[in-house]
């Protein structure tokens, strides 16, 4: 990120991280020291050595993008491996602010700087995602904010003028100038990538296009740097080919993704998309069965109409005709249950915990069989989908980035045994950031959360309902010592990614993971869009507050001195659930509530940042 050594050397380094925006030395220690910093506290695991590595080589990548000196960077890497004390964070966060560049543009500039640096690689491990979103927070920057600098790095280099579409004359004034400021901001941030990009983003931008956009890349990146020697390279074959696979276009792709032979007792397995942007990241969403008042075409589809997590998503068709036939079953079996009496019991006996037979009512005991078979079929099956899910996904079909993958019951359960799956193979990290499991029937095991955490890079959510009966009941046969995850929390003190979110004040019953699912989600905090006017679902209450149920996790209220606060200061409210290890600054107490429903038992301390 400076012209003063790069400009009089040929390497490959400086080549592709050439760009005239000058940090101050100040600056350029302050990012990596504070990099540094959320490595070790975060990432860093003296026991593992995949993470250590990781750290490592996160780490050359930083000090080489920012052009230490050697001797600055030998000293910090011995902060990094823990042979020195980890020195306070705040003034690294001053030193930044006093940047000019920061004063005038944000903390954009940097930050598109690392992204590019990463992206650079031909991988965009999930871990390097993860890396950033801490780095937001602390900086101050607003997680949304940074998705569009992901949106413009994977998008197209053409600057398209504001045009006022049907759609936006429609909008009120003060709505048509948001979409103008934010198109203006977007055109910035394209700039500060083009500039940080040199090789990096040009070949991404080829490898999206298909060639069409290199000489565009390659014009005005010559008229940003001054010069054409840094991207000389862009338009050839072999950049495109190995920037293009971070996209995945370099293959078959995921989109359209169907298998090509039967696997197991897998009868359909078919990836769809459900939104056709382009991003640096995406996301895959798993149903658990199929309403029977929905259409074949929109069976996968239609219940997650209202997500928008990324710009790019997708969700898996599977098994259709057992899930359609789950789907009947279940709602036969609820026709049981109507009577208040019955609905009674039922709510009694899921708030209990009780598993045992002698505890059901004889008239649903006696319908059971209707729902256990294809239950019983289901549950296999799923195991075996997310198994070959785990195939596809190591085979990187959907690119050398970031997924998330979200699933409701069953789907839940394609995931979980995706990650154990995953877990056995030592190519799975980088490729999952984060994970949202809604009434999963699955073991509550530490021992097999563990498992599914060590290929996760960010979070684990658990989303349960204390009053899931339908759950409780699908698995009345078990032993009274078995935990439903669906049904309950998930012992988190050994784990800082599992999150326990409690949505039983959303969540009545199991069906209402399908029925309420807008609303869930966002509860979990997964961004959703607004609801249509033609939606089966009235989920009016989305926009309503919700009060958290049980007991809640302390949520972190980030104090920041006062020359640290500014109009960038909103990221730092996000810091307990992105940095649950860093110490050192100041002790802070409890001011604000945690996300709706979050509860992580066993982490109920006083934290210090």
């Amino acid at each position: 990120m400076s012209t003063t050594s790069s400009s009089s050397s040929n390497s490959p380094r400086h080549r592709s991280l050439d760009t005239p925006i000058v940090l101050q030395p100040a600056t350029r220690f302050a990012l990596a020291n504070l990099t540094t910093t959320v490595l070790r506290l975060d990432f860093w695991d003296d026991n593992d050595p995949n993470s250590i590595f990781f750290c490592k080589s996160t780490f050359n990548i930083v000090t080489q993008c920012l052009d230490l000196p050697d001797k600055v960077v030998k000293t910090m890497k011995t902060h990094l491996e823990g042979e020195e004390e980890l020195t306070d964070i705040a003034p690294m966060i001053l030193s930044v602010r006093e940047d000019p560049i920061y004063k005038t543009e944000g903390s954009t500039p940097f930050l598109a700087s690392l992204l590019v640096a990463f992206v650079n690689q031909g991988n965009y491990d999930s871990r390097y995602r993860v890396l950033l979103r801490h780095l937001t927070t602390l900086l101050g920057v607003v997680w949304t904010e940074f998705e569009d600098v992901e949106d413009s790095l994977a998008s197209t280099l053409l600057d398209e003028q504001f045009v006022e579409t049907e759609v936006t004359r429609k909008l009120s004034e003060g709505q048509s100038r948001v979409v103008r400021e934010k198109t203006a901001r977007n055109k910035k941030i394209k700039r500060y990538l083009m500039i940080g990009a040199a090789g990096g983003v040009g070949g991404v931008l080829i490898g999206l296009t298909g060639g069409l956009a290199a000489p565009l890349v390659a014009a005005s990146a010559g008229m940003l740097i001054g010069g054409g020697t840094a991207v000389a390279g862009l338009a050839t074959t072999a950049g495109a080919a190995v920037l293009g696979t971070t996209m995945g276009v370099a293959g078959a792709g995921f989109t359209g993704y169907k298998m090509k032979k039967r696997v197991g007792a897998i009868e359909e397995f078919t990836v769809e998309t459900l939104a056709e942007g382009v991003s640096l990241s995406c996301t895959l969403v798993v149903s658990g069965w199929i309403d029977s008042d929905t259409s074949p075409e929109q069976a996968f589809v239609h219940q997650w109409r209202h997500l928008r997590h990324t710009k790019e998503q997708y969700t898996l068709r599977y098994e259709s005709n057992y899930l359609m036939e789950l789907g009947n079953a279940i709602e036969y079996l609820m026709s049981f249950a109507v009577s208040v009496a019955i609905q009674q019991t039922l709510l009694e006996t899921a708030l209990a915990g009780l598993v045992s037979a002698v505890a059901w009512p004889v008239a649903l005991i006696s319908v059971s069989s209707v729902l256990d078979n294809p239950w019983n079929v289901c549950v296999s099956r799923a195991a075996e989908v997310g198994e070959h899910l785990a195939e596809v996904l190591l085979s990187r079909s959907h690119g050398k980035r970031p997924i998330t993958l979200i699933g409701f019951s069953l789907g839940a359960r394609v995931i979980f045994h995706c990650l154990l799956t995953m877990s056995k193979r030592s190519e799975s990290l980088g490729i999952i950031e984060d994970v949202i499991l809604l009434g999963a029937p699955v073991t509550a095991s530490p021992k097999e959360w563990s498992k599914v955490c060590s290929v996760v890079s960010g979070r684990v959510i658990n989303g349960y309902c204390e009053t899931d009966w339908l759950l409780r009941f699908l698995y009345r046969t078990m032993s009274a010592q078995f935990r439903i995850a669906g049904t309950g929390p998930v012992d988190n003190r050994n784990s800082k990614k599992i999150y326990n979110y409690n949505l039983s004040h959303i969540v009545k019953g199991h069906m209402d993971y399908s029925k309420r699912l807008t609303e869930v989600l966002h509860a979990v905090g997964v961004k959703v869009g607004p609801h249509s006017e033609d939606s089966v679902v009235d989920l009016t209450e989305l926009e309503c507050p919700h009060e958290a149920t049980g007991e809640a996790t302390e949520a972190i209220n980030f104090k920041l001195p006062t020359d640290l606060e500014g109009n960038d200061g909103e990221g730092a409210q996000n810091l307990s659930s992105e940095f649950p290890n860093l110490n050192g600054i100041h002790e802070i107490r409890v001011l604000d509530s945690p996300r709706i429903g979050e509860n992580r038992e066993g982490s109920k301390k006083q934290t210090t940042v």
